[in-house]
């Protein structure tokens, strides 16, 4: 055997390599624990209880599946019990503890909630999907076909691969309405990974805990500006004089936050002062009410009337009022 055809072998064996490894985990995000797929035709264990979030894979195995009465509800997690096999058991559950339950039935392709192939459980119909095409459309790519594909990783968490499929085509009749032909060799996929984690109910949810790295990162980077001459300047040009009173408030606001609350703002009120905090659930309004009655001694304590509201974002906004004892 001479060496260019053995090069060329290496070659070929080295690309059907990395074609068999590499296949499930394409684009995943750099960092995600390993995947854990099942075997020929059997459904991977996907049963746990994971954590509610705004990721695809909170809407497509829990939102969609169960009846609940109000859309502003708080919750705690979602469980998928049952082997995936022969079918699964979906419950939400929510801050308050009460509970929805619905069903996820095993079929095919085309019939069914699911089906699993390639060790994946494959999410049935394509109406989920495409709430999420905007995220990979663009002038030259406009998803036509769409997929989502689930399994464990090693960490317990729950992953999907949603997956958009773009492709030429030749429209042949326009009857009632056109429809086109796939051309082979045009078909172009692109997939958005998406991760729902596995359920500790002594840590706050991922969405709180993002957003608490980024209020310590722009508190740090507060400190930073404020040993800036420039900004001390302007600081007192817009709010006078440094006042020790409202700092040692303000410190003392800051540090009966719970994870995931921001304060927005304290100021003098009445004899007391007024706390401005975000949050996203109303039990962290309640726990800082009771860290805030332990900051120090007070005379009063309550929630301002008339000032709850939502942001764009989703959060609550609140107003406390505070007085401390003299």
């Amino acid at each position: 055997m001479n060496m260019p055809l053995i090069r060329i072998l290496a070659l070929v064996f080295l690309a059907s390599m990395a074609l068999a490894c590499g296949g499930a985990t394409k684009g995943m995000p750099r960092g995600w624990p390993d995947l854990v797929l099942a075997s020929d035709t059997h459904c991977p264990d996907v049963a746990g209880r994971y954590f509610d979030s705004s990721e695809p894979i909170t809407f497509l195995m829990a939102k969609r599946r169960v009846a609940f009465d109000n859309v502003e509800a708080d919750w705690a997690y979602f469980e998928l019990a049952g082997h995936a096999d022969s079918a699964l058991t979906v419950t939400v559950v929510f801050r308050d503890s009460v509970e929805r339950t619905g069903t996820m039935r095993k079929g095919t392709e085309y019939d069914g909630d699911y089906y699993c192939s390639d060790g994946w459980l494959r999410v049935a119909g394509s109406g989920g999907p495409s709430r999420w095409a905007s995220e990979v459309r663009d002038q030259d790519f406009y998803p036509k076909r769409h997929a989502v594909r689930l399994a464990p990783n090693e960490d317990g968490a729950l992953v999907a691969r949603l997956d958009f499929t773009d492709y030429a085509e030749i429209t042949v009749w326009c009857g009632d309405g056109c429809k086109g032909v796939p051309i082979p060799g045009t078909f172009d996929t692109r997939s958005v990974w998406t991760m729902a984690e596995k359920f500790d109910p002594d840590l706050p949810p991922p969405v709180a805990r993002a957003r608490q790295r980024v209020a310590e990162q722009t508190a740090a980077d507060l400190e930073r500006a404020k040993a800036d001459r420039v900004w001390q300047q302007n600081d007192e040009a817009e709010n006078g004089p440094p006042d020790p009173e409202r700092d040692a408030v303000r410190k003392r606001a800051l540090s009966a936050l719970v994870p995931g609350m921001l304060l927005q703002g304290v100021g003098p009120n009445a004899n007391g002062w007024h706390l401005s905090v975000e949050f996203d659930e109303l039990h962290q309004l309640e726990a800082y009410m009771t860290r805030l009655n332990g900051s120090g001694p007070v005379a009063e304590l309550r929630i301002a009337p008339l000032y709850r509201t939502r942001t764009t974002q989703g959060r609550w906004t609140d107003v406390v009022f505070i007085r401390y004892e003299p």
